[in-house]
């Protein structure tokens, strides 16, 4: 079989997760597999309940999974039934159908077979609920590798997981289930008998309800990690319960719990070395060694916080992609490599880098998943489907598939990888001639630009554009060319030479064009574009800038850079959009830019304006004291703006916020500003509000936008924004509809619609991510907490999803659209409040219950606090419920921890700021997601959870990223609590599909619930 093997599987699928598939599998629950290139699919006995699995491997590390089990709906992993039907797919065995497995096998003898030479195959999965009796002495004899164990029947209850478990692991050992089933177990059985029995229901000691824990996953713990003389030294943390190695695994046996260390085998290579440590003896480890093995002792160990290892910054190593090509127009084959450095290449996600990780200073040098995942898609783009993974082969089939992928895509190709084309490949391109476009700039003045557009094969030769054009027409993008080769014409030409060419304001005399400035800084861009073909190494130039007297502060080279770059636009064409990751400091570029225009012409200044939330009015003053204190700053917002309004001079900077702006709108229509800057220009996406209106008709000769999200809800957030710097740019609102948001809506061509739109903007728009400018910031750890509703909160959830879908449907039967619609929003707001806690619907009933059964996320959320403070980490905890901070609040107080939360109704912003990033300061920070989601620097956290998630993972990315900042040392970990089977899973879903109109422009906003369709919310709520 080719395409997928068994180590796509072990590499696709979580440890946990290939484990209990290959129990499965063992015991037979396979009941069927089927299998081809493209994946497989089969059905599994889990208890009485059969699963019908099907898996679509689209590439070595994204298998597509649907299976009816929990584990796959929450996340939608690789689960262990579909690991069991891929192995079962693999060998080409599966249980044949049988009758019941307690009728079939009630004559099987009830304990475990003397060993053989030959393993028999294993019985039928039964499928009872038991009662589990451990003796007295279950401590001492897990002690000595020995433990005896009781099971009945319970014929009258329902199999609980546990049990399905367990009935798999006595088919496995060929015990046949009966009413009343005695075990002995020697070492070599215990730790998969016990893994099967955690957190059974029904366990007991001698007749007692055994309140213990049987889990696996513990690290051992350290009590210090240092380094000297090129060694690792570890100091292993002492237990009052000592570690007892059971046939190769560590437990620790406890009182009331039984823990094991890790999951599955330890590795060898750590074998000794485990031993050392759960033997209470220290370690002396060789650097290199250390490192060859960082991801297994980071599996196996758990290392003290604050260690040199735990501050160690972990950084991508550079990857190189190497693609070989070679076959014909009918058939083309590929090999995708990746190579570190001198290592020898491996196909992506596979295979053993050699000298990875690699210890280097502060920061150490790992594997480039990332990079690796993004070759496997670009080549799944061109059209290739995976052949055989393990060796990286890939195959393209059809003559105008392969045409597509010579011209669209090779060419991006050969720009970003080492491409090595082979005989066969090198004939092929020879029968294809591509025609491209070719622009010469002849010269350019203040607001001209004069150049050349012609049009030549991949072999030199001119193609008149007459015949480009009269192809173009007939609707084809190919024809016969000299000697009977293919004539193609190239992407350039077609999807953005020519409709663009539409848009501009173009004078042709002689064959020879000239442009006006704005549509020359277009032609810029398109003239880099083109020839980055033929020079794959052109790097941006870096702007200079002249840091002005008044300003007080160093610029990094990349703020440096923006403030130029700014400058010369607002300059130049009158307005810009910075479009920088949030943290990277866009108010400072601004502030050393609004200085260098007060600087040009200090006797006649004129007033700069700048529109911000009300939030963060005051943390612009406070920046302006920081890096301009010489600047004359006033805020006009609250009552006692009129007076305030009077004493504005030239020379001074103004502040308001947006809601004031269109109150005292008349009175700045008076004024004609130096400059006017938008923050969180976002908020002008719906170019029909009262603020996006104002913010247009204002008047100025310098206009900035300030945003990190541009694009939210869709493309015409751009538009938007656009009207304010550059007026008539992107052409009115119907020629941008036209031209644009209808075909990305139609979903044709996508990819070049966007494309053509980001060269439109690229001359006024500057995005810069952290990864590109501040590769010192540490990485983002992001975990998906999924949390089971209590049965209080499962029982009202079901109470008010009927009563809102028999309310939606009333009112949606009166013909009322809008009303239908705000009926649905009320209904999915009840259902998330249930999703978050009871005690947000204000029934004094739910009130009084206490936490456990109110509210799972509150409960799990205490846990992580717990454990946060516990290890001296310091959490920033986002909910859009006011409410809930409150409620959070009250149950962290009974706890004995302290807290701040900020939310709509604080007034002292700042001073929880400062307060919380003093060493000593709270250890949490309650925020509500609008308050707090803008413009705060909380580098003191190093852990962020959002209680709830928001319809815009843009709004959850910005509040994020109040602490992954530059300034932040450690890793960030990003909770998002979540509960499943509700409509908060299905937003996280509809969130992902939406999130890709954005990632196609470099954005990751998607957009609230007012930008979602009427389908959408139904897709929700249904």
């Amino acid at each position: 079989m080719t395409g997928w093997t068994e180590t796509t599987l072990r590499n696709a699928a979580s440890w946990k997760a290939f484990k209990e598939g290959k129990f499965i599998f063992d015991a037979g629950s396979v009941v069927e597999a089927k299998a081809g290139a493209g994946g497989w699919q089969g059905t599994v006995r889990a208890g009485s309940r059969p699963l019908r699995v099907t898996v679509r491997v689209k590439s070595a590390t994204d298998l597509e999974t649907v299976c009816p089990c929990p584990d796959n709906r929450s996340s939608g992993a690789l689960c262990a039934h579909a690991v069991a039907v891929g192995l079962a797919a693999l060998t080409g065995k599966s249980a044949p159908n049988t009758p019941n497995a307690r009728t079939a096998s009630a004559s099987s003898p009830a304990s475990a077979p003397a060993k053989s030479t030959t393993p028999a195959a294993p019985l039928p999965v039964a499928t009872v609920a038991w009662q589990i009796l451990l003796p007295l002495n279950w401590r001492d004899a897990l002690s000595r590798s020995k433990l005896a164990a009781t099971l009945a029947i319970r014929a009258k209850e329902q199999p609980a997981p546990a049990d399905d478990r367990l009935n798999a692991w006595l088919a496995r050992e060929r015990v046949a289930p009966k009413d009343i089933l005695s075990i002995h177990l020697d070492a070599t059985r215990i730790s998969s008998f016990l893994e099967a029995i955690a957190d059974h229901p029904r366990l007991g000691v001698a007749k007692e309800q055994l309140s213990i824990a049987i889990r696996s996953g513990e690290r051992f713990r350290l009590d210090s990690a240092t380094r000297a003389d090129g060694c690792v030294e570890l100091s292993p943390t002492r237990h009052s319960d000592p570690w007892v190695e059971i046939a190769g695994a560590y437990w620790r046996i406890g009182t009331d719990n039984i823990v094991r260390v890790g999951e599955g085998t330890i590795p060898a290579t750590l074998a000794r070395p485990l031993r050392e440590l759960a033997a209470g003896r220290p370690l002396r480890i060789p650097i290199t060694e250390f490192f060859n093995q960082l991801d297994a002792w980071q599996e196996w160990v758990m290392f003290p916080d604050g260690s040199w290892l735990d501050a160690l910054h972990f950084v991508p190593a550079p990857v190189a992609i190497e693609l070989s090509l070679d076959g014909s127009l009918q058939h083309l084959e590929a090999q995708l490599m990746v190579r570190y450095d001198s290592a020898s290449p491996v196909p992506p996600g596979l295979g053993k880098v050699d000298n990875l990780p690699r210890l280097l200073d502060d920061r150490c040098e790992i594997r480039n998943p990332a990079a690796e995942e993004q070759a496997v898609n670009r080549l799944a783009k061109s059209g290739f489907q995976p052949e055989d993974f393990s060796n990286g082969r890939w195959v393209l089939k059809g003559e105008s598939s392969i045409q597509d992928f010579l011209v669209r895509h090779l060419p991006e190709l050969l720009k970003i990888w080492s491409v090595n084309e082979g005989e066969r490949f090198a004939h092929v391109q020879k029968q294809v001639l591509i025609v491209t476009p070719k622009i010469d700039i002849h010269g350019s003045g203040e607001d001209w630009l004069s150049f050349d557009l012609s049009f030549q094969t991949s072999d030199g030769i001119a193609v008149p554009a007459v015949d480009v054009r009269s192809l173009l027409r007939s609707g084809r993008n190919s024809g016969k060319g000299p000697g009977g080769k293919h004539l193609v014409i190239s992407n350039e030409v077609s999807d953005l030479i020519e409709p663009l060419f539409s848009e501009l304001d173009l004078r042709q005399e002689n064959g020879r064009f000239t442009a006006n400035a704005r549509s020359g800084e277009l032609i810029r861009e398109l003239y880099k574009k083109i020839s980055k073909q033929q020079n794959s190494n052109h790097q941006e130039t870096p702007i200079s800038f002249q840091v002005p007297a008044t300003f007080q502060a160093s610029l990094r080279p990349y703020q440096s850079h923006g403030a130029g770059w700014l400058q010369d636009r607002v300059e130049r064409f009158g307005g810009a959009l910075l479009a920088d990751d949030m943290g990277l400091g866009k108010t400072i570029q601004t502030i050393a830019l609004i200085e260098h225009l007060f600087e040009l012409d200090s006797e006649d200044s004129g007033t700069v304006l700048v529109l911000a939330t009300a939030s963060l009015l005051g943390n612009w003053a406070a920046e302006f004291r920081k890096f301009a204190p010489g600047r004359k700053v006033r805020i006009l917002h609250g009552s006692s703006r009129d007076k305030e309004r009077e004493r504005v001079q030239s020379g001074e900077v103004v502040l308001t916020s947006y809601g004031t702006l269109a109150r005292d709108l008349a009175w700045h229509l008076k004024r004609d500003y130096r400059a006017v800057v938008v923050d969180e220009a976002s908020l002008l996406r719906n170019p029909d509000t009262d603020h996006a209106k104002a913010v247009a008709k204002l008047k100025s000769s310098h206009r900035v936008a300030l945003t990190g999200t541009p694009i939210e809800n869709g493309v015409r957030d751009l538009w938007s924004i656009f009207r304010f710097i550059q007026p008539g740019w992107l052409g009115g609102r119907e020629e941008f509809k036209d031209r644009y948001e209808a075909p990305l809506a139609a979903g044709e061509s996508s990819a070049a619609v966007m494309e053509r739109l980001r060269l439109k903007v690229s001359p006024f728009l500057l995005r810069r991510t952290k990864e590109q400018v501040a590769p010192e910031l540490p990485s983002k750890l992001f975990i998906d907490e999924f949390c089971d509703l209590s049965p209080e909160q499962q029982a009202v959830y079901k109470d008010l999803l009927v009563e809102g879908r028999r309310r939606v449907d009333a009112v949606a039967d009166s013909g009322n659209k809008g009303a239908a619609r705000m009926q649905m929003l009320t209904a999915l707001l009840r259902l998330r409040q249930t999703c978050c806690d009871l005690a947000l619907l204000g029934n004094d009933r739910f009130n009084q219950l206490i936490v456990a059964k109110r509210s799972a996320k509150l409960q799990r959320l205490l846990e992580l606090i717990e454990e946060a403070v516990s290890g001296n980490h310091r959490i920033l905890v986002f909910s859009q419920f006011q409410t809930q901070l409150r409620e959070i609040e009250t149950s962290i107080a009974e706890r004995g921890w302290e807290s701040l939360r900020l939310d709509g109704q604080s007034r002292n912003r700042q001073q929880l700021v400062d307060k919380f990033q003093q060493p000593d300061g709270p250890p949490v920070f309650l925020i509500s997601l609008k308050a707090g989601g803008y413009g705060l620097n909380l580098t003191a956290a190093d852990t962020v959870v959002h209680f709830d998630p928001w319809w815009n993972p843009a709004a959850e990315a910005q509040a994020t990223d109040r602490a992954h900042r530059i300034g932040q040392t450690r890793p960030v970990t990003v909770y998002r609590l979540l509960t499943r089977g509700t409509v908060e899973e299905k937003v996280v879903r509809l969130q992902a599909k939406k999130r890709e109109l954005a990632t196609a422009i470099d954005e990751e906003g998607v957009g609230d619930a007012a930008g979602w369709s009427m389908e959408e919310m139904e897709s929700v709520f249904g």
